[in-house]
């Protein structure tokens, strides 16, 4: 699913909640709470930090209101590897669309934990692909590597956040796929 992309026409049929538009730095986004305690339970996708390396963040970010991503957890996890590694100046200008509030938290009122966490997930899930069937603009990057590979080769990867690790969402099943 994480790959998966709809028409424009049937993504626009859908309520997305409310979000702003933010241009920003990718040392912003990291300095931010939530992120910082969780980005290293992202799997570091290697091929990806080639392709950010040489041609920087060309699709936006999705990100809950604490500014965790929703829709490019890879590639901040990606830029934390380059910054760690290679280049501790390395900082791009990047945009986010935020949502405003929490949106999935009515699922917070559901008794049964276990299909909450699903709900949760599957919500979240279903706001990814309706934001990048209508935002991403790139689908290969300069290499001539179509977008969605990133995609797939980061969901074979290992998720801590899968064992429970959380990324302010209070689930440990929601996806926070990337690219």
């Amino acid at each position: 699913m994480v790959s998966d992309r709809v028409g424009r026409t049937a993504a626009n049929l859908v309520a997305v909640p409310p979000f702003e538009v933010r241009k920003v730095t990718t040392n912003f986004i990291l300095k931010q709470e939530t992120v910082d305690r969780n980005i290293h339970g992202v799997p570091l996708n290697e091929p990806l930090v080639e392709s950010l390396l040489k041609e920087g963040m060309k699709n936006p970010i999705l990100t809950m209101e604490s500014w965790y991503p929703l829709a490019g957890s890879q590639r901040l996890r990606a830029v934390v590897h380059i910054k760690e590694e290679i280049d501790p100046d390395f900082n791009l200008n990047i945009i986010v669309h935020r949502f405003l509030a929490d949106y999935h938290n009515v699922f917070y009122l559901w008794s049964d934990k276990e299909f909450r966490n699903k709900a949760i997930a599957i919500w979240f899930q279903l706001q990814e692909l309706v934001f990048k069937s209508l935002y991403y603009e790139h689908e290969v990057d300069g290499q001539g590597r179509k977008m969605t590979e990133y995609e797939d080769l980061g969901e074979e990867l290992e998720w801590k956040h899968d064992n429970g690790n959380d990324n302010g969402t209070n689930t440990s099943d929601s996806s926070n796929s990337d690219i």
